[in-house]
């Protein structure tokens, strides 16, 4: 079993939501992963029944993550 799994940090409709937010954790240094990107980009319906599309970090890099995340919405929230 992995003793640093990934968990998820947030979730969104589309991939490209997701990839906006990738980027901005990976210039952070944080490992990311997204999963069911791919199955959204084929079947973009399928997106609200599979619980959309789920940025996930390493359990390690999660509080990081997450004071990184709200940093950004303060910025978007300000202008």
């Amino acid at each position: 079993m992995d003793a640093n799994p990934f968990i998820t940090v947030q979730t969104f409709t589309y991939p490209m939501q997701a990839a906006i937010i990738r980027g901005r954790l990976e210039s952070e240094g944080i490992e990311c992963f997204v999963r069911d990107e791919l199955t959204v980009q084929v079947h973009p319906f399928y997106s609200n029944a599979i619980g959309g599309v789920k940025l996930q970090v390493r359990k390690n890099d999660l509080e990081q993550a997450v004071e990184i995340l709200k940093e950004s919405a303060c910025r978007e929230n300000n202008g």
